[in-house]
């Protein structure tokens, strides 16, 4: 995975000196935390408290009016950010010569996997194996309702439009950041 955990151990383990692959699923690096998870979250929590602020500049003497959002925009900021810590990631490892393999790997030994990417399956073997496989969001057992208003982290950070109310369930770092 080439998520905090694995890119990180890659690019290191090429400063090293060693010859290093990453199989990530995503076209992008940074896995989860960049991609649908922390960073995303930031960004908008960033723009919740440039709003927060500017309700409260007027006690200080600076009247902002009242802040309008335009979500396509705010949207558009979010996803630049995102597009720019994982293609700077993607970059950095590049530059290390880390080769990048698109697929999902199956451990087929303690030295090996294959690896199965949109050409076809590849088999690989090497020294050492970092598993770095990242996150998904929780799924509650029994709760399996097929509704648009039942969201995960992913769905939650890229609502079509904002809810006056949103329940969130889970402590996590992306539920908190919610």
């Amino acid at each position: 995975g080439t998520g905090p955990g694995g890119y990180v151990c890659a690019i290191r383990a090429a400063q090293l000196g060693m010859k290093v692959a990453v199989v990530e699923k995503r076209a992008t690096h940074g896995g989860t935390c960049l991609n649908v998870g922390c960073i995303p979250s930031k960004a908008l929590l960033h723009v919740a408290k440039v709003v927060d602020e500017s309700k409260h500049a007027g006690a200080w003497g600076v009247d902002l009016g009242t802040p309008k959002i335009d979500l396509d925009k705010l949207r558009a900021y979010k996803n630049s950010v995102v597009e720019k810590l994982t293609s700077g990631t993607g970059q950095i490892a590049k530059l290390r010569k880390v080769n990048y393999i698109q697929g999902r790997a199956t451990l087929t030994g303690p030295t090996s996997m294959s690896v199965k990417t949109a050409s076809g399956t590849q088999d690989l073997s090497a020294d050492y194996i970092v598993l770095a496989t990242g996150s998904y969001p929780t799924k509650i057992p029994g709760l399996n309702l097929d509704s648009p208003r039942l969201l995960d982290s992913t769905g939650a950070l890229d609502l079509p439009a904002i809810p006056k109310t949103l329940l969130v369930v889970g402590g996590g770092y992306i539920g908190l950041e919610l």
